[in-house]
């Protein structure tokens, strides 16, 4: 029963894919919707959260979208006027920009004003926009940070890759979006400041994921020259081997991981679900990093977890 909710979820999510006709547009960037999907599904594979799936995963996707344009697309002067614009969500900022990130910001803003509505209209809140714009704005500034980085040729330290890079992970983007959707409108009082209180916690979910990515695509963004990633960062600081690099990335996610398991419990049943799902998002990346690149290169592993989980029947014995 559970399977069945979830494949009409995404197929719910294929149209709304298929009518928005982006990556026809933008072909520089990747078509990865049923891996956001199944991460989607990972993080609360409830039956009754539906329409957080079919939000967070359309947050995944521009997510990734985003990450194409900063990494692969954009010159510097092309990114900073396109960061200028989400920060102040202002299309008039866009006019000197090419037609693909012109469109890149129409439907991100479109889509952004699209699940507040959403969010206000089935949950009840309200605000929830300037929230939402917030999180987006502050995750294009930390891709433009680091797309300025790889333009100067600047390799920062450890701990300066990740003051930033905990931001350009996307945990805290996700996170408000969950927020809205699975805390009770009766917990509002204590949501309100849910995020600044358990920044711990956000933040230890942002360092597995940004870690694992790490982990997971560094030979990818070695071919592609990406900007600098904590492996490297941290060989360079140290002056070490890679093996001996990954080593120490690997120990912090361990060490993260026993960090984050203390704050796992919520003082409040009511926040609970929000707790579980931040911590989820941590579960996803270990997973779906743990033997590559499973969001941007799908086969193997995460192919094989698609079909069993969405596509073929369970057995019943």
């Amino acid at each position: 029963m559970v399977q069945a909710v979830h494949q009409k979820d995404l197929k719910h999510i294929s149209r709304w894919w298929r009518n928005l006709g982006l990556i026809e547009n933008l072909s520089f960037t990747r078509d990865r919707l049923v891996e956001s999907f199944l991460c989607g599904v990972g993080f609360s594979s409830e039956p009754q959260h539906g329409s957080f799936r079919l939000c967070i995963t359309k947050v995944i996707i521009f997510i990734q979208v985003l990450d194409d344009v900063y990494d692969i697309y954009g010159s510097l002067d092309e990114l900073e006027q396109f960061t200028n614009a989400v920060d102040r969500w202002d299309s008039k900022e866009i006019q000197q920009l090419p037609e693909s990130m012109k469109l890149c910001f129409q439907v991100l803003q479109d889509t952004t004003n699209a699940v507040a509505n959403e969010i206000q209209k089935e949950k009840g809140w309200d605000n929830v926009l300037p929230m939402v714009q917030q999180a987006w704005a502050n995750f294009c500034k930390s891709l433009f940070v680091e797309a300025k980085w790889y333009n100067k040729g600047y390799t920062p330290t450890l701990q300066e890759y990740l003051s930033n890079a905990w931001i350009s992970s996307s945990v805290s983007l996700l996170s408000v979006h969950a927020i809205f959707f699975c805390v009770p409108h009766e917990a509002k009082e204590e949501m309100v400041d849910f995020l600044e209180k358990n920044q711990e916690l956000v933040y230890s979910s942002s360092l597995i994921l940004r870690l694992c990515n790490d982990l997971g695509t560094l030979e990818a963004e070695l071919e592609r020259g990406d900007a600098a990633s904590s492996v490297l960062c941290y060989m360079k600081e140290v002056n070490v081997s890679e093996e001996i690099s990954r080593t120490h990335i690997r120990g912090m996610i361990v060490k993260t991981w026993k960090n984050m398991n203390g704050h796992c419990i919520a003082s409040s049943p009511l926040l609970q679900p929000i707790i579980n799902i931040i911590t989820n998002i941590a579960r996803v990346a270990q997973w779906i990093y743990q033997y590559g690149d499973g969001l941007g290169i799908p086969d193997r592993e995460t192919k094989a977890q698609i079909l069993s989980l969405l596509i073929e029947p369970l057995g019943i014995n």
